[in-house]
């Protein structure tokens, strides 16, 4: 089954549960935290699947909801944007790169790719995020980087490779069903071009 083109109110439907969803998982993450950072990244489950289900509208969700979890959990105020960041490129690198058939071929083949796509996007977004408290606000020094960086990447990495591919088993035909799934970035790009009138 394809995936199916959203109404407006189911869009705007998604984008309200997928903040919130983000930030209570935000907030269950920082139970393990330095001061200003949280080490459990809890939020790394959602955006391993948010991709394939929502599409643009789960994006515009996690980036509200991981700003909600900057400025008011970690305490960062106006800085919390920086978080958003963190989503918006774990969400786009999972979004573009997770296999399509991942949601309905258990191969070993599509699993290794895909817990290959989550191990760069969550490498990419902790070095990232990291990074960016060694500058502003100023939270680490250079020399605790790499150890804050294994440390976060390994606690957080075997949750994800373990929950993220069966959720997707497991939820995507229902999703698909309901019309919420969005499917991949090339199935979205698709299912756009098909939907749209021809000259």
């Amino acid at each position: 089954m394809m995936p199916q083109k959203q109404s407006s109110a189911k869009r705007a439907s998604i984008i309200a549960m997928t903040a919130a969803l983000y930030a209570v998982f935000f907030l269950v993450s920082y139970s393990i935290a330095v001061p200003g950072f949280a080490l459990l990244y809890l939020p790394i489950v959602l955006l391993g699947v948010f991709p394939l289900w929502f599409g643009w509208s789960g994006l515009a969700g996690v980036m509200i909801g991981a700003f909600i979890g900057g400025a008011f959990v970690e305490q960062l105020g106006f800085l919390g944007v920086f978080e958003s960041v963190v989503a918006l490129l774990i969400y786009m690198i999972n979004w573009a790169l997770i296999p399509r058939m991942a949601a309905e071929n258990s191969s070993k083949k599509n699993l290794l790719a895909l817990l290959g796509v989550y191990t760069l996007s969550l490498l990419v977004g902790t070095s990232y995020i990291i990074w960016q408290y060694t500058v502003i606000p100023k939270l680490f020094t250079a020399s605790q980087v790499p150890i804050i960086l294994l440390s976060t990447f390994a606690l957080n990495l075997p949750i994800v490779l373990i929950t993220c591919p069966a959720l997707i088993r497991s939820i995507s035909p229902k999703l698909r069903t309901w019309g919420m799934y969005t499917g991949g970035f090339a199935e979205w790009r698709r299912l756009r071009a098909e939907s749209c009138p021809k000259p």
